[in-house]
């Protein structure tokens, strides 16, 4: 059963978000989910926890509820202001730690229930003090959570008999089994192969209805097909959203006549289960106390055994913690509260779990075969590919040998330089600046993702036209010369800044905006964007950001401007007067940033350290966070923007054309 991985609520029902490879996923009553282009909930084809791999639900900070995404998970995932790692998310969830709006305790927002101290979001900070301090207290709940006994929700078999209509008692006795899920109950399928007290068809389902089709229609039905307008019994009881089980008695035949006495729908006996298809599986820890974990399958003698135990009443004897089984040729005692397994011939002890179901290995092995012929294919593929290109490379290279003993036996050296001066600098003139990545490439998801992540969800108005971007073009800027003077200005800053005490500053832009950028923490270095008009585009990425250029108007001075909130971007991209516009994603060096408290108008350069002692040197950036008061009314600063006096602190990666939809 999907749960918070907070405060372990029933993700089957309300407003859930899932954390997934590419962001947040909202879904409501596991059969609505979001969708952004009608702003509303749509009803979904398939059950949605059919979609997921159970063991990926399962994994810390996967699935929260609506409440615990508010105060906790939106403010910890990747790209987020204060993000933390899964192992030290699923520490602080373990150890009940909080998150706080960092308004007072020195910005720092998460706070230690255990020492009553508040730590910020890097590794050496609250993980460490984690790890270091309450390491112990976390294992030790953690094993108390992994022992704990899960509700049982629903009966994975049902036995259908007694009905007193003839011929529908052929359509409705037998045995039937859960399959799937139906407006957030279970649906079950009669067994063909059981064969049923009268003659007759074997095609049959029970499932649930909800309200959406009004009260008449809401309860639990026999029919053909799930949802067939062809019914044959109706029942109204049981319809709670926390209840799964189907109603015993009480059916109507047909749908709208009157109550059959004599119907029973009762669970089947556990020696039914071995044909379950959500039947689960039992594992053993095979490591010693204190090593890493290695949990194995038990036998399948054993399995079967505790499955039917737990499928009936996981309990022991005689009022007892403890039951006795024969397995393997051995006896063992089952401690069900401490989920311990004792033999009682060796006297050794195991930890044991109920584990995640596994996959039919005569089903993926063929799988596996295919796959591994694939890669072999790929793999000899570009081994052609590499000797042919090394090839090419030494006929390159000879030709360049020819050419240079040709030079040299015609003409002296001046008349050299002159003939090489021209294929020199047609060489330079040839290398494109910048190339377009092809239409249909993954990056064109991943950036889209990315620009809609670094709009905050809790921007409305005119930043609501963000979430209707649609990327049309991506084009990667390659241009030695710019990245030649960027890459000796973070130099001078990484010197400047030694022995200094400054600020960390993360970006909201997530970083798989550009995978490949190898960005430097210790000097600030962040992934922004820069939003600008499609003619101005090709002189950025030309000559690069030009500080000479900026207006002198600016709020905060006549400096280069950036943000990571792709919302404030859509403001310059020229889509305020049309249907489109452009971005540049760029590095930026920030350096040691001075935050600024309100207007820095008609600043040319960056505030000294130390307005009383030049000598200390400058600021490298400005920035202006949310709520600066802008001095053009009571109307603060409503986007985070980064502003560089000094353009060679930037390098365009890439030039993003998009339209809204």
């Amino acid at each position: 059963m999907p749960v918070c991985f907070k405060c372990a609520a029933d993700a089957r029902l309300g407003e859930v978000a899932i954390w997934t490879s590419q962001g947040w996923l909202w879904v409501r009553n596991s059969v609505r989910q979001w969708d952004e282009r009608s702003g509303s909930y749509i009803p979904l084809p398939h059950f949605l926890w059919s979609r997921f791999d159970a063991k990926a639900l399962q994994a810390p900070g996967s699935v929260y509820c609506c409440s615990c995404w508010k105060v906790w998970a939106r403010h910890v995932k990747p790209g987020s202001k204060y993000e933390l790692s899964s192992a030290c998310e699923e520490l602080a969830v373990r150890l009940g730690v909080e998150f706080e709006v960092p308004m007072s305790h020195s910005g720092n927002p998460y706070k230690c229930p255990l020492c009553k101290t508040y730590f910020n979001h890097g590794t050496a900070s609250l993980e460490r003090h984690l790890k270091l301090n309450h390491l112990d207290q976390f294992q030790q709940n953690k094993r108390k959570a992994d022992a704990m006994t899960p509700q049982k929700d629903f009966e994975p078999v049902l036995h259908v008999s007694g009905c007193s209509h003839y011929p529908i008692a052929a359509l409705l006795e037998g045995r039937y089994s859960a399959i799937k899920w139906n407006h957030g109950k279970p649906v079950y399928e009669k067994d063909p192969t059981a064969k049923p007290v009268h003659d007759g068809p074997s095609s049959a389902f029970i499932y649930f209805w909800d309200e959406r089709d009004g009260a008449l229609q809401h309860g639990w039905w026999f029919a053909p097909t799930v949802g067939n307008n062809n019914v044959w019994a109706f029942n109204g009881a049981n319809r709670e959203a926390e209840v799964l089980t189907v109603p015993e008695s009480g059916w109507r035949i047909p749908f709208d006549g009157d109550i059959d006495k004599n119907l029973r729908v009762t669970a089947g006996p556990a020696d039914e289960l071995e044909d379950f298809k959500l039947e689960l599986r039992w594992e053993f820890l095979a490591s010693p106390e204190g090593a890493a974990e290695d949990w194995q399958l038990m036998r399948q003698d054993m399995n079967n055994v505790l499955e039917k135990r737990w499928a009936k009443h996981w309990g022991g004897d005689n009022g007892t913690d403890i039951f006795f089984v024969e397995a393997n040729g051995f006896k063992y005692g089952i401690d069900c509260r401490c989920m311990v397994q004792s033999n009682l011939q060796t006297h050794r002890k195991r930890r044991i779990r109920r584990g995640l179901p596994r996959p039919n290995m005569t089903q993926v092995l063929p799988k596996l075969a295919a796959k591994d012929a694939e890669i072999e294919r790929l793999q000899a593929d570009k081994h052609g590919l590499l000797d042919e290109r090394t090839e090419l490379a030494a006929k390159v290279a000879k030709l360049e040998q020819e050419r240079s003993i040709l030079l040299n036996s015609q003409a002296d050296h001046a008349t050299q330089m002159m003939l090489q001066e021209s294929w020199r600098m047609s060489r330079q003139l040839q290398m494109k600046v910048y190339k377009e990545v092809p239409a249909g490439d993954q990056a064109y998801a991943t950036i889209q993702d990315a620009l809609l992540v670094a709009c905050p969800q809790e921007h409305f108005g005119d930043c609501h036209r963000m979430r209707r971007v649609s990327i049309t073009k991506v084009t990667q800027i390659f241009n030695v010369r710019i990245w030649k003077d960027y890459e000796f200005r973070k130099d001078q800053v990484r010197k400047e800044l030694e022995g200094r005490a400054f600020p960390c500053v993360t970006s909201n832009l997530p970083s798989k905006a550009c995978s490949w950028a190898e960005l430097d923490a210790k000097i600030n270095e962040i992934l922004v964007i820069h939003g600008t008009t499609l003619e101005k585009t090709d002189q950025i990425a030309t000559y690069g950001f030009d500080e000479r250029l900026a207006r002198e108007s600016g709020l905060y001075g006549q400096g280069v401007y950036f943000t990571d909130q792709s919302c404030k971007s859509l403001q310059y991209s020229g889509a305020a007067t049309q249907d489109g516009g452009c971005f540049i994603i760029a590095r930026l060096v920030l350096g040691h940033p001075f935050f600024t408290g309100g207007p820095l108008k008609n600043g040319k350069v960056e505030p000294f350290l130390d307005p009383l002692d030049p000598s200390k040197g400058r600021f490298h950036s400005v920035i202006a966070k949310p709520g600066t008061p802008t001095g053009l009314g009571p109307q603060p600063q409503v986007h985070r923007e980064y502003v560089i006096f000094n353009g060679a602190q930037a390098y365009p990666e890439m030039i993003v054309h998009f339209k809204i939809t």
